[in-house]
């Protein structure tokens, strides 16, 4: 039942992101409470503590990717949802995965753009500017929109799919 929510819940936040490049508070909300409640049935009181815990671990994980605007605050609640209703084990499965699934969706653009050289050279330039001046910034954007961005809720569901796969 918790996978098949899951995968739900997941596939919802695929379809809002597609739709407007943002995930739904509602759907987030809906998995914590989820995840609470899961959380209180297999641990009693204390599985209140377990899923906070739970749920807090990639907010401060990646915390800084958001600040610097590499990943979205959905992608980050969609982490912590599934924290939340799983716990740590299949949270840093379906992270490990996702990010490998999201570096390949991100190559494949990448090479269909025809523009991987000019984004590494951006990168490049990118990683010079806070190793020269210490400081982190808001990684570049390009002015043609939303072209080179990638929706990571997709590499989210394929990291939570395989990490499901591969056994909790």
């Amino acid at each position: 039942m918790k996978v098949l929510l899951s995968l739900t819940l997941l596939s919802m936040a695929v379809v809002t992101d597609l739709r407007s490049f943002r995930i739904s508070n509602c759907l987030i909300v809906i998995g914590f409470i989820l995840g609470l409640i899961f959380q209180i049935f297999t641990y009693g009181v204390r599985g209140a503590g377990v899923f906070f815990l739970n749920v807090s671990i990639p907010m401060i994980l990646f915390y800084l990717l958001f600040l610097i605007r590499v990943l979205g605050a959905g992608d980050v609640k969609l982490f912590s949802m599934i924290g939340g209703i799983w716990g740590v084990q299949i949270l840093c499965k379906t992270i490990v995965i996702s990010f490998l699934a999201g570096a390949a969706m991100s190559l494949c653009k990448l090479l269909y753009q025809r523009n991987l050289i000019s984004r590494l050279l951006v990168f490049r330039e990118y990683a010079y500017q806070v190793l020269h001046t210490g400081k982190l910034s808001e990684y570049p954007q390009e002015v043609q929109g939303k072209d080179h961005v990638i929706h990571f809720s997709i590499a989210i569901l394929i990291g939570y799919a395989i990490a499901m796969e591969v056994g909790y």
